[in-house]
């Protein structure tokens, strides 16, 4: 079903369930940190060097081609040691450590750190570069980009971490021409990123600095109201959990997913756009509001996509499948 596919599919990382791990990070490496050719970068030795007492900190390439700063501390570093140094040290410098996994088998699945930094604030830019964490079939686990063993703490990085930067453009400076969203309309302190059609569906996608709270509420009773007109009622009880109705989406530590964001946004401005007036007569079946922002770094932003379908077959299978659900329900 297209509604599967809407806004940010990329935030179905929460169906992954972010961990935070009861395992240790510790031990990944053995007796051993990772060895290799000393590579001089006083930018990133800086960026990573702790706040706890520190013997050194260096960069190295491995055989393989794969980079880490190594940094030997003067004293053991525990998983609570490491944990601050990914919340504090890190966040506080603008860099934001993402990990998500299989919370039944306590395997980690996704590994990501991303340097973020903003560029403009009209338009509003931010700039993020990243490293991801990739599958060790020596080790038979994802690799986390931040580990602790004995007294070091080893972060993967790449070749260009910190030097290759990729733009997101998170709130237009001007909004894209698009037409009147029927029924509940465009938010009032909102500006139009991009509105386009695809196999009878249509995006609108908008991007405001308030709440999404406030979003919420202000389509909560057009929805419902919406709902009613076009012959059925689905309860807000059933929204959170539904491909139907709206949600409040979040990513977990904030601007994380700023990245896929990004791509999403790209992929909208390079579908067909909708110019021409568009028929009264689709249904709106999905609002999702999420929040973008990262305290001290990013500015809080929330967008909202509307999934609005105007082909009649699509449209009639949809409110089939809505009023069985009500008849389970009750």
């Amino acid at each position: 079903m297209n509604t599967k596919k809407i806004f940010f599919i990329i935030f179905s990382l929460s169906v992954l369930l972010p961990l935070f791990y009861g395992k240790s990070h510790a031990g990944l490496f053995g007796d051993n940190v990772p060895e290799g050719a000393e590579i001089k970068d006083p930018n990133i030795e800086q960026l990573f060097a702790p706040e706890f007492p520190y013997e050194s900190v260096k960069v190295i390439e491995t055989k393989e081609g794969k980079r880490y700063v190594i940094i030997k501390a003067k004293e053991t570093v525990n998983d609570q040691k490491r944990v601050d140094y990914e919340d504090k040290t890190l966040r506080n410098r603008g860099i934001v450590v993402f990990e998500s996994g299989s919370p039944r088998g306590n395997r980690l699945l996704i590994s990501e750190m991303r340097l973020y930094k903003v560029v403009s604030k009209v338009p509003y830019v931010v700039e993020y570069s990243e490293a991801k964490g990739f599958y060790s079939e020596k080790k038979g686990v994802i690799e986390s980009v931040v580990e602790n063993e004995g007294r070091y703490l080893i972060v993967l990085i790449n070749k260009d971490f910190g030097k290759i930067f990729k733009k997101v453009e998170l709130y237009p400076e001007n909004e894209s021409k698009c037409p009147e969203l029927p029924f509940v309309g465009k938010y009032p302190k909102s500006k139009c990123i991009a509105c386009t059609e695809k196999n009878g569906w249509i995006s609108f996608l908008y991007v405001t600095r308030e709440k999404a709270e406030d979003v919420y509420g202000y389509y909560k009773d057009k929805l419902i109201t919406h709902y009613k007109k076009v012959g059925f009622k689905y309860p807000e009880r059933s929204w959170k959990y539904s491909d139907y109705g709206m949600q409040i989406d979040s990513c977990y530590v904030g601007s994380c997913e700023v990245a896929t964001l990004g791509r999403h946004i790209d992929r909208l401005k390079n579908e067909t756009p909708v110019k021409s007036q568009i028929s009264s007569n689709g249904v709106v079946f999905r609002i999702v509001i999420t929040k973008i922002g990262l305290k001290s770094i990013i500015e809080n932003f929330s967008f909202i996509e509307i999934k609005y379908c105007i082909d009649p077959e699509v449209i009639k299978t949809n409110i089939t499948y809505i009023r069985r659900e009500e008849k389970n329900e009750n």
